[in-house]
């Protein structure tokens, strides 16, 4: 169905890792307006927000937009990815998005990951979403083990952009479109 919907880009589907009923679906349009008429066409609202008995949404649907992407998304199911939920302080918003750019591509230099990618929240200028797709766990870890990326850290602490520790959570791609 998404696939024929005009304005439609890409999706994936999320597994959690740590919580296996939970699943987070990411898709992106081409912009705001194609998924304005798909939201409200009677195939999604019949098949899609229904659950069919199969799903309920117990989260507000959410819409961000793509600030920044450094690497290509993976087009297969699988690997390691993680999703980060950043509330910014006021004010923070221009050195957030320098910071991530050096390290996406600090990230990408030192290999292991596929793709790092900035959202922003389209309610709130100061909320953001970061999604990183590794090639599996051990690329993620070592990739902290890195002297240059663990340096960009020390110069980089999340406080200096947050008053509250961003939450992360780990997920694997079971579905690509």
């Amino acid at each position: 169905m998404l696939a024929m919907a005009p304005g439609f880009r890409d999706a994936v589907l999320l597994n959690s890792l740590g919580y296996p009923g939970k699943y987070v679906a990411i898709v992106k349009w081409e912009n705001r307006d194609a998924f304005a008429v798909f939201y409200r066409s009677p195939a999604f609202r019949e098949s899609v927000r229904s659950g069919n008995g199969v799903y309920a949404i117990n989260r507000p649907e959410e819409a961000y937009e793509v600030i920044l992407t450094v690497g290509e998304a993976p087009t297969t199911p699988g690997g390691w990815r993680q999703l980060v939920e950043w509330d910014l302080k006021p004010g923070m918003a221009a050195a957030f998005e320098a910071s991530r750019k050096t390290l996406f591509d600090l990230r990408q230099r030192h290999g292991g990951i596929f793709v790092s990618q900035l959202f922003r929240f389209l309610g709130n200028a100061t909320r953001y979403l970061v999604m990183q797709a590794y090639e599996n766990k051990d690329a993620e870890r070592i990739g902290r083990t890195v002297p240059e990326i663990q340096e960009f850290f020390a110069v980089h602490p999340a406080t200096k952009y947050v008053n509250h520790a961003p939450t992360g959570e780990y997920y694997t791609a079971i579905h690509v479109a």
